[in-house]
């Protein structure tokens, strides 16, 4: 009967292994093939009537994907290392197999599960918090950089309907402290912790750890958003560096503040994207070509990577509760 009970896991392990890889390599697939904004051969036409395919241009982008994962892979090796010391390769297995975990599911609530499978099940909730903490951080990073590029953009373009954006602005600034005080007063819980909660563990965590995380996260925002201002150039848009990046900026924190599944978020980037560069006159095919493309190379190919992970994870000994 324990030999019975143990292949059925194996099998059920199995299969859930290769529904999570067949559902994330799917909605990959459909995004690129699919997507709701642009058709793929106008996609792959555009890619190459600017050379986008060049040899030097290929190796730039692949570069800005590997350091960003680079950056990722490091903020994580370093909140971990609050549960228990963790190697690089470790931190590259579990951050590029949770993100597989999380692309089709909503406000990336897969990445949470997954990563607690390499962790004892009493380092669950910590391993939650580490990951919230870290996402927090990114959000951070977003939300510094987004208003900076808000401000400039408002400053230095006569933008229609100046009240609203002045509302956008303040809104932006002050929701994140109204969200807080919301919370605290009326005890709402936030991935079955509390503000109070989620205060203690913030402490508990060492001011090294959480600086780190900080600096982790904004250099991936730099990296990633310099992608994208990347591609601009190479799409001959004649508009200065502080307007553009400033733009690239505005539209993620734009995007960020609606909670979405993965595999949306090249289509909610489009949406403000054409908005915001619509200012500059850059043409729309142009954001929506770049758009898709940094999605797949930030979000399509990590995900890919990652599957090669979740086909080979194991129960390892240290994962035991």
């Amino acid at each position: 009967m324990r030999i019975t009970s143990h292949k059925a896991n194996q099998f059920f392990s199995l299969a859930l292994k290769i529904l999570v890889v067949l559902a994330a390599v799917s909605f990959i697939w459909y995004k690129v093939t699919n997507d709701e904004t642009m058709d793929f051969d106008q996609f792959v036409n555009m890619l190459d009537q600017y050379r986008i395919f060049s040899f030097t241009n290929i190796v730039i982008l692949v570069l800005f994907t590997i350091f960003n994962w680079y950056f990722e892979i490091l903020k994580w090796q370093n909140l971990s290392s609050h549960v228990r010391e963790n190697t690089f390769r470790a931190a590259t297995r579990e951050s590029l197999a949770s993100f597989t975990a999380a692309i089709f599911t909503p406000s990336r609530i897969g990445e949470y599960g997954a990563k607690c499978l390499y962790y004892t099940r009493a380092a669950w909730r910590k391993v939650i918090f580490l990951n919230f903490l870290g996402n927090m951080a990114q959000l951070f990073a977003t939300y510094f950089f987004g208003i900076v590029g808000l401000l400039f953009l408002i400053t230095k373009l006569d933008l229609p309907l100046p009240v609203f954006n002045a509302i956008l602005v303040i809104g932006l600034l002050l929701a994140p402290f109204i969200l807080y005080i919301i919370m605290k007063k009326f005890k709402i819980r936030l991935k079955g912790y509390s503000v109070r909660r989620l205060e203690e563990s913030f402490h508990k965590v060492s001011k090294e750890i959480r600086w780190k995380t900080i600096l982790f996260a904004s250099l991936r925002f730099l990296i990633f958003t310099h992608q994208f201002y990347f591609l601009l150039v190479q799409f001959k848009i004649d508009v200065s560096y502080p307007l553009l990046i400033s733009a690239v900026f505005s539209t993620y924190i734009l995007a960020s503040i609606i909670p979405t599944m993965i595999i949306f978020d090249a289509f909610i980037k489009g949406g403000f994207g054409v908005w915001i560069f619509g200012f500059l006159q850059v043409p729309q095919i142009i954001v929506l070509t770049i758009v898709l493309t940094v999605w797949i190379l930030n979000f399509g190919l990590p995900g890919l990577a990652g599957s090669y992970y979740v086909l080979r994870y194991k129960k390892a000994k240290h994962a035991v509760a």
